[in-house]
């Protein structure tokens, strides 16, 4: 298995968010991580695992090449460590270790590498939150969530895009033999559960945090924000800023806008963590889409424009804000390329002349 692949089996497991190269194969789970080689033959035998399937074991040292399981498919590597453990490191692959930290403990850490970051009790869940609120009114994002080495686990607990978590994109086997999604998370069961009964225990249960945290509490404090899933995508959006060079990126509708008449715009549509994100600094601006996770970089004129088109949503009303024919050539450019910035993809009178240069 190539460090590559590791890699995004670890992202994908950690933070409980498919990526598109790792579609699960239903019925089997996309990766299953043990804290306990003894439970390897009960999963095996519970038909959780198949082809597709990455299956974690713990041992002496990691390796770099997987183990195929003759009779499911599945494929099984050895790791070494704690994948669950706030301050334990997991070597899953003899070139790739995982710190895992503990939220309200990692702004006072160094980041050494790659990091996982989990919410292990509510001091956590707290210091999330504080964090999301001071960047919401005063733009300031946390410098550790925003470093490009720094992945927040469960994202869907917190406030994020939960489609697709479940036990059809990861387990995790704890060392006493119960299965959940994540080692924050409510039992599914024991291990050796068929994953039929899993899938049915996972649609009853309260999500990935349900073990850590109390679920009135956690939706309670995120009902209050409804903008957090913007937030979760924002931060990512800075973390891909920043490996392009795009130095103490701002975060359109963060602490202001671009276009300063916007930030009194009265019912801005930009408020999903599935729309599309503006980032921007003095000199250059770029946009970040969180679902597919592309980036493209734009001249400030067009972003002025795709800022109006994102909190408006027309380009109608966004031409009030930004040069009208930089707005259709915004528009008709990122319709084109299959990233609309309103509902309403088509522009008002879009011309050739107009399009050329736009975007850079």
């Amino acid at each position: 298995m190539t460090l590559t692949s590791v890699k995004a089996h670890a992202l994908q497991w950690g933070t409980g968010r498919p990526l598109a190269a790792l579609a699960p194969r239903p019925p089997f789970t996309a990766t299953v991580v043990l804290e306990d080689a003894a439970h390897l033959d009960a999963l095996l035998g519970s038909g959780v695992a198949g082809p597709g399937t990455v299956v974690l074991v713990p041992g002496d040292e990691p390796t770099a090449e997987p183990e195929p399981h003759e009779a499911t498919g599945a494929q099984v590597i050895v790791w070494q460590g704690s994948l669950g453990e706030p301050g334990a490191e997991a070597g899953l692959h003899p070139d790739f270790y995982l710190q895992v930290q503990a939220y309200s403990i990692t702004p006072y850490l160094s980041v050494l590498g790659p990091t996982l970051v989990r919410i292990v009790e509510e001091a956590d869940f707290q210091a999330f939150l504080e964090d999301a609120d001071r960047a919401l009114n005063d733009g300031e994002f946390s410098a550790f969530l925003t470093h490009p080495s720094v992945q927040l686990a469960d994202l869907g607990a917190l406030g994020g895009n939960g489609a697709g978590d479940g036990p059809a994109l990861r387990l995790y086997v704890a060392a006493d033999g119960a299965v959940s999604v994540a080692p924050g998370a409510a039992s599914l069961g024991p291990v050796g559960t068929p994953a039929a009964a899993l899938h049915r225990a996972w649609e009853d249960s309260a999500g990935a945090l349900a073990g850590v945290l109390d679920e009135e509490l956690r939706r309670e404090q995120l009902a209050a924000r409804p903008w957090i899933s913007r937030y979760l995508a924002a931060v990512g959006a800075i973390r891909e800023a920043v490996t392009r060079g795009l130095e103490n990126p701002r975060v359109s509708g963060f602490g202001g806008r671009l276009v300063p008449a916007l930030a009194g715009h009265p019912v801005p549509q930009d408020t999903s963590g599935d729309i599309p994100v503006l980032l921007f600094n003095a000199e250059q601006a770029l946009i970040h889409h969180p679902g597919d996770r592309r980036t493209i970089a734009l001249s400030l004129d067009a972003a002025q424009a795709a800022e109006a088109l994102l909190v408006t949503g027309t380009a109608q009303a966004a031409a009030d804000y930004a040069d009208p024919a930089t707005v259709d050539a915004v528009a008709a450019y990122f319709s084109g390329i299959g990233l609309p910035l309103t509902e309403s993809a088509a522009p008002r009178t879009a011309t050739p002349d107009a399009t050329e240069g736009a975007t850079r």
